[in-house]
């Protein structure tokens, strides 16, 4: 009975994508996995689950925590409650190795406190624990310890993952393959992105003198290296990457830009050299690419005083108003008739 309840289970985990659109509570679900949802607890089961399937993808997490791959995994875990009164997310215990897998959504990181609290776990010589997030490695380097209590710590980001999901889709049983390609699409979901539909732009000032000791100014990195950034989620900046950003400066409105593709980093001399790493360039910075500039029909003037206000507008409304002041009445009147809800 046992073995016929795990061929069902196997069976229903590798369904191809439903023909016929299916939702729960409204919300599309186009891999089996979409059915937990995607919370940070429903990522961690889905992750438990690959694993379990297929013995490849523990193999590589292994090799990423331990060096070499050892012997196969006895067992994984979920969710484990242990006398440290904590909750490990995943662990993949082998014959005489142990992998500590702490899966985080989005952004954030475990701090030093929680990695050292599982300390008392690892029985075996060979151990280590791999932080999963969506943080870059450079600034993942710079927030985790290199090891706690003798164990190393490692990180990879989901974007990682995915990849390594992708590189081991092209080969092995049909069934595990078509697993992984669901796991695939899954996180494609899960990991942070931008929202395409959105037509909100944040508009913010930018001046042209380097700051002291800085070989670019914040003009120059728009125009000249097609960059912008800002720190994350502190002092009223936003902690969500916009789809377009527009600049103003002499009073105007000048450009406009989609956002091609954004990443957090911890020094902003990793990305541009000219930034000297010293004071407040090094912190958490969102680092936006930008795509071409939108042709606004002429400079929009500002028509009232902004100074470095940061400020969030209709997209169309930059090409149809008169003024940035007009456009931001608009954009005011269109929440109030709640046609367009905020960023």
């Amino acid at each position: 009975m046992a073995e016929s309840l795990d061929a069902q289970k196997s069976g229903l985990w590798s369904l191809p994508v439903p023909q016929t659109p299916l939702t729960l509570h409204g919300r599309a679900v186009e891999t089996v996995f979409d059915l937990l949802g995607t919370r940070e607890n429903d990522i961690t089961f889905s992750l438990g689950w690959i694993l379990a399937n297929c013995p490849r993808l523990v193999a590589s997490l292994q090799r990423d925590g331990l060096g070499v791959p050892p012997a196969p995994a006895t067992s994984i875990g979920l969710q484990e409650w242990g006398e440290d009164r904590g909750y490990t997310d995943v662990e993949i215990r082998g014959p005489a190795s142990q992998l500590i897998l702490e899966a985080k959504r989005g952004w954030n990181l475990p701090v030093r406190a929680q990695l050292e609290r599982y300390s008392g776990r690892f029985a075996s010589a060979r151990s280590a624990l791999l932080v999963v997030s969506e943080c870059s490695g450079s600034y993942a380097r710079r927030r985790l310890p290199a090891s706690v209590a003798g164990v190393e710590v490692h990180h990879r980001s989901w974007a990682e993952i995915a990849e390594l999901v992708r590189s081991l889709k092209s080969s092995g049983g049909h069934s595990e393959r078509r697993l992984l390609a669901e796991f695939e699409r899954y996180l494609g979901g899960v990991m942070t992105v931008q929202d395409w539909t959105s037509n909100w732009t944040y508009v913010v000032s930018i001046g042209r003198r380097d700051p002291p000791g800085w070989g670019v100014s914040f003009l120059d990195v728009v125009l000249e290296l097609g960059h912008y950034f800002h720190p994350y989620g502190v002092a009223g900046w936003p902690k969500e990457q916009p789809n377009y950003l527009a600049f103003r400066w002499g009073g105007h409105v000048q450009r406009v830009h989609h956002v091609e593709s954004y990443k957090l980093v911890e020094d902003l001399h990793d990305e541009f050299p000219e930034i000297p790493s010293e004071g407040l360039a090094v912190r958490p910075h969102i680092v936006y690419e930008l795509g071409p500039p939108i042709g606004l029909p002429a400079p929009l003037p500002n028509g009232a005083q902004y100074r470095a206000a940061r400020l969030w507008v209709s997209l169309d409304l930059l090409f149809t108003s008169a003024t940035l002041r007009d456009a931001l009445a608009e954009t005011a009147r269109r929440r109030a008739l709640g046609n367009s809800p905020p960023p």
